[in-house]
């Protein structure tokens, strides 16, 4: 179990011990991500987590690497549609100076002019690597159609043209108002007390304060019904992937939907898995995964296949959904899904990485610790009927949107939502 701290003006700490390791993962996470942006600004978000990395009055750019390859250790850092991360791991007898470099970067970037200039070409090309990944594409433009005019629709990397209107004066403007203590949790996990990391985190955040803008929550639930996007590209397979209404994060069929998606398309013994490929051959892989935030989700699968099995993959996958919503889940397919949820829940609980991601998610989602004996308890309780409730939610297919990448991609809309 865990412990969660408040500290000055709002700023969390969560830690989490775990003596039986010699390792310790530790992540800021600040409520900073796409959702927050505006057309003009798109992928400040992203690019904000760039720009960190490229010097502090404290360290060069290089030293802000050097300073944790040093120690042997590892840093890096992500943005989402939510919020934005940056973590390190390393020996137990390295965490200080792991978290002396996360609080420099997240405190005190420089966002030199020169360095932003050079970044801002990095992440063009990281553009541009996305454009070039079908599967990748497919689903950012899923999201984009499915939640057209939310927030959550937002792209994580933004256009060339937000990116090139972007200047250190409004990555400063963007950092102020949301870097901000009541917006930020520190989260650490391994082989440290919290009596250790809590005089860390006071020592390496002392100078971290300010007013914060108020949580507001994001819009309730708005999908573009019947959305369809297609783009044309000169690949052998057509990406095809499929979204439906989600459950929210925490919600009381969060773990109903968890199941039905690991019976339904998360595991090679799932349906769709043992359908579309090992029945049909029609494709390499096929998958689906729950996306939940704090009062919208999407459910979303995803393969891919030669052109030519299009029409047909896309009727075995109604097919099933069909069957799925007629029948529901077996007895013996919502006890597999209960048990694979539980075992990853404690296989994932077992690395200091994954549980000090857990904990910074959901006490910046909740405000709360992540419980895993509760979660188990959640998953115990998962009845039938839950299933059900929550396979309903989620597959409707009149609210289905669909994505389609591929030398000539059809329309398959009309055969899922059929």
């Amino acid at each position: 179990m865990g412990k969660l701290i408040e500290l000055n003006d709002g700023l969390r700490l969560v830690v989490c011990e775990n003596p039986a390791v010699r390792s310790v993962s530790a992540g800021i996470f600040v409520a900073a991500g796409a959702v927050n942006e505006i057309p003009e600004e798109a992928g400040i978000s992203h690019f904000i987590e760039h720009m960190v990395f490229k010097g502090t009055r404290r360290r060069s750019v290089f030293d802000v690497v050097n300073d944790i390859d040093s120690v042997g250790a590892q840093i890096n850092a992500y943005t989402s549609r939510a919020h934005t991360c940056y973590h390190t791991v390393s020996r137990d007898a390295h965490a200080a100076e792991c978290l002396d470099v996360l609080a420099d970067i997240y405190l005190d970037p420089l966002f030199d002019e020169d360095a932003l200039e050079r970044e801002r070409n990095v992440v063009i090309e990281e553009i541009n690597e996305a454009e070039d990944t079908p599967d990748d594409l497919c689903v950012d433009r899923l999201f984009s159609a499915f939640f057209k005019g939310h927030p959550l629709g937002n792209n994580i990397l933004g256009t060339k043209k937000s990116l090139a209107a972007l200047t250190s004066d409004s990555l400063r403007a963007y950092r102020r108002k949301f870097y901000t203590p009541a917006r930020t949790v520190v989260s650490v996990a391994g082989n440290i007390t919290a009596e250790q990391a809590e005089e860390l985190v006071k020592e390496k955040f002392a100078s971290f304060a300010g007013e914060s803008l108020p949580r507001v929550p994001l819009p309730s639930a708005r999908h573009a019904s019947g959305a369809f996007t297609r783009r044309k590209k000169d690949i052998e397979q057509v990406h095809i992937a499929l979204a439906f209404p989600g459950v929210a994060y925490g919600s009381k069929l969060h773990m109903a939907a968890n199941i039905v998606s690991s019976a339904f398309a998360s595991e090679m013994s799932s349906r769709l898995f043992q359908t579309v490929r090992e029945k049909l051959g029609l494709c390499y892989g096929i998958y689906g995964y729950l996306s939940a935030y704090e009062n919208n989700g999407a459910y979303v699968i995803a393969t891919s296949v030669s052109p030519a099995n299009a029409e047909r993959a896309a009727e075995a996958i109604r097919d099933e959904i069909r069957l799925l919503l007629k029948e529901g889940l077996t007895p013996a397919e919502l006890e597999k899904g209960r048990e694979q949820l539980k075992t990853a829940l404690v296989l994932g609980q077992e690395k200091t990485s994954v549980t000090m991601m857990a904990q910074g998610r959901h006490a910046l989602m909740t405000g709360e610790l992540y419980d895993i004996d509760a979660r188990l308890a959640e998953l115990d309780r998962v009845t039938a009927e839950d299933a059900r409730e929550a396979a309903e939610t989620m597959f409707r297919p009149h609210c289905a949107a669909v994505s389609v990448v591929g030398r000539d991609p059809a329309d398959i809309s009309s055969v899922i939502r059929g």
